[in-house]
């Protein structure tokens, strides 16, 4: 009979691991979170202006006013959150995808590590999400660079950016194989 191990990644002990990975996927959401519970809510702030009369308030609210400043930054966290979320989603589901199938899984992973993988996949999924506004890929499965920061608002783009996010995160080389063909190009465009 096989003792069970819970605090190591085997076949019969990920329950504990998919938990982590969705709540630290979460954790890394919130501003994405966050943005759409106050993009559905009136947001109202307060501006005192002086005139002849007196002192009169103006009330904003954030769904007419989506160019203020406090809006724009935290449509661009969300955005970048959302990214993160599902780059270290996408690690934890290859990690553990692949003890569930595989019988020789013989790696010795904690939850931590598990969490310490994920960092590396919201990581890339970072990367990947500044090379799509850099406009350093482009085409029509890509993100468009220049609706990078209105992507909240454009689903197919939001779509397709969490898609490529998840990617980075689920398969591993993916990224450093962008960065290593970005070097090589910049490198013969220097040559020429």
């Amino acid at each position: 009979m096989k003792t069970l191990n819970f605090g190591l990644l085997g076949k019969e002990n990920t329950g504990p691991f998919i938990i982590t990975a969705i709540l630290y996927s979460i954790i890394l959401c919130l501003p994405f979170i966050y943005f759409l519970y106050l993009k559905g809510q009136p947001h109202y702030s307060n501006f005192e202006n002086s005139n002849e009369d007196g002192k009169t308030i103006t009330v904003k609210d954030w769904r007419n006013d989506a160019e203020s400043r406090q809006f724009k930054l935290l449509t661009r966290a969300a955005i970048f959150s959302a990214a993160l979320s599902f780059g270290a989603l996408g690690a934890a589901v290859s990690l553990i995808t692949r003890a569930r199938r595989s019988n020789a899984f013989n790696h010795k992973i904690t939850i931590r590590e598990l969490v310490s993988i994920q960092t590396i996949g919201a990581v890339f999924a970072f990367i990947l999400s500044l090379i799509f506004m850099g406009e350093m890929i482009g085409g029509t499965l890509f993100p468009n660079a220049d609706e990078f920061y209105y992507i909240v608002y454009i689903p197919a783009a939001l779509a397709k950016l969490l898609v490529w996010s998840f990617l980075a995160g689920f398969a591993e080389r993916f990224v450093p194989n962008i960065l290593e063909n970005l070097t090589k190009l910049k490198d013969v465009n220097e040559e020429s």
